[in-house]
């Protein structure tokens, strides 16, 4: 079966309302992945690329290739909202 995980924790998981969804393709992009997220938001504007940590099978996107990294069937992606603090 083509698919790949996607876990959400922290805000991602409250913004979606699933704590993972399954995205079936064989290959995609964290872009493409975003963009299917952001199909499946309760609130879209908190899935803004610049607010989440997001790792392939356990390292972080800007490791890799950023947002053009592309995930593959039998991936494992992770996405955690980062909370910003201010004064």
């Amino acid at each position: 079966m083509l698919l790949i995980t996607i876990n959400l924790l922290g805000g991602a998981k409250k913004i979606i309302g699933a704590s993972s969804l399954v995205f079936y393709r064989s290959t995609a992009s964290i872009s493409e992945i975003l963009a299917f997220l952001q199909e499946n938001a309760l609130e879209t504007k908190i899935l803004d690329s610049n607010n989440l940590l997001i790792a392939v099978n356990g390292i972080e996107s800007s490791a890799l290739s950023g947002n053009d990294t592309v995930a593959k069937t039998g991936d494992i992606i992770t996405i955690v909202s980062v909370v910003h603090g201010g004064m």
